[in-house]
């Protein structure tokens, strides 16, 4: 009798244990070893293909939900699947070009671009995206403007570094000139830029608003320091978009999976915790990327390898996006363990790689002051 070599039978057990992922992600039904035989194209016999599916589940890769019926990946054998999908996944270049067209479409005003992106990784991959900013007590200042807009109105816009804008009007009791307010406003950006935001309400109140005379900047610079007081305690940083494509498409007609993203929504807390520790994650592993030009890693995580144990039978894509190389967000997709990885983890990284590089532009530029 013909006795393998490890490393081929080995090669022979993971292609099996591929195929079978492959297809059950396709067509949403268990897998039999009478399929593999007939479709699989491996050049066994059928009593060495169910040799092969009792090895794997007995390691653990794949299962039976009947007796009779045929075999269901595990997250494991998720795990093997995805890990192969790293070594071998490239996304197609057509497919590259028009997500790129798609998202420069959508973003040409930077106000807002989170919330398009997380829309359009919803609506690319069929699935929730989202994405995540650092949150903005850790935020930083890329540039900081208050607009006059009229007598006693005026409109600050702050430029995060991680790509967030947050804008706020200001009425104000005391008429302020449009040429202190611009004055004003060249000051402040020259003292908070690149400043943790968490910071501002302290220097605005010692550097400024205690040896400012004028009635009406002293009101706008009150309010300014009340405003990212409150900002940099707000959790808005997380925009998820898309859940509605996991409603309708529940698995089995299974409700407890509609409750538990329910939860989800009622408990953004978890699901931002979440987030926030896969983000510090992605921050420690980009500093240990060797490979030149490369600032972020896809990672996946899979049912039970989630902390959030309503998603067991849910998956998360997802990557950081990074500046000057510090993780400053996270863009990803959620949904059900029966997903395309390849093409999951390649949308991820592109789009990842595409708000780098558009962040990246926008560092580079230099504000008139």
């Amino acid at each position: 009798m013909r006795v393998l070599k490890p490393e081929v039978a080995q090669d022979r057990k993971e292609k099996i244990l591929n195929w079978v992922v492959y297809n059950y992600v396709s067509t949403g039904r268990p897998v039999s070893s009478e399929v593999i035989a007939e479709e699989g194209k491996f050049s066994v016999s059928s009593a060495t293909i169910r040799n092969i599916l009792k090895e794997l589940e007995e390691g653990g890769y794949l299962y039976q939900a009947h007796t009779s019926g045929g075999r269901i990946p595990s997250d494991k054998g998720y795990r093997s699947y995805v890990d192969n999908i790293f070594r071998l996944q490239h996304m197609a270049a057509s497919e590259k070009n028009r997500l790129e067209s798609e998202y420069d479409r959508r973003v040409e005003q930077l106000d807002g671009f989170l919330k398009h992106t997380s829309r359009m990784l919803s609506d690319t991959s069929k699935w929730a995206g989202f994405v995540m900013s650092a949150d903005m007590d850790l935020d930083s200042v890329k540039r900081l403007d208050l607009l006059s807009m009229g007598p006693g109105n005026v409109l600050s816009v702050m430029f995060a570094h991680s790509g967030l804008i947050k804008h706020a009007a200001f009425t104000l009791d005391h008429n302020a000139a449009k040429s202190a307010v611009k004055t004003l406003s060249v000051r402040l950006n020259r003292r908070l830029k690149d400043l943790p935001i968490s910071d501002l309400p302290q220097i605005i109140f010692k550097e400024f608003l205690a040896k400012e005379k004028d009635k009406g900047l002293e009101e706008l610079l009150k309010k300014l320091m009340e405003y990212f007081r409150g900002l940099s305690k707000s959790d808005e940083a997380l925009y998820l978009e898309g859940l509605s494509r996991i409603y309708s498409n529940l698995e089995d007609g299974n409700l407890e999976d509609m409750r538990n993203i329910s939860r989800l929504l009622e408990e953004k807390d978890r699901f931002s915790g979440l987030l926030r520790e896969r983000l510090r994650d992605c921050a420690i592993k980009t500093k240990a990327l060797s490979a030149p030009g490369k600032r972020h890693i896809v990672d996946v995580t899979i049912g039970s390898e989630n902390s959030i144990k309503e998603f067991r039978n849910f998956s998360l894509v997802s990557s950081s996006y990074c500046i000057n190389d510090k993780a400053v967000g996270l863009v990803g997709i959620l949904g059900y363990k029966r997903m395309e990885y390849p093409r999951m983890i390649s949308l991820v990284d592109t789009v990842s790689s595409m708000m780098e590089d558009m962040l990246g532009e926008w560092e580079k530029v230099d504000f008139e002051e």
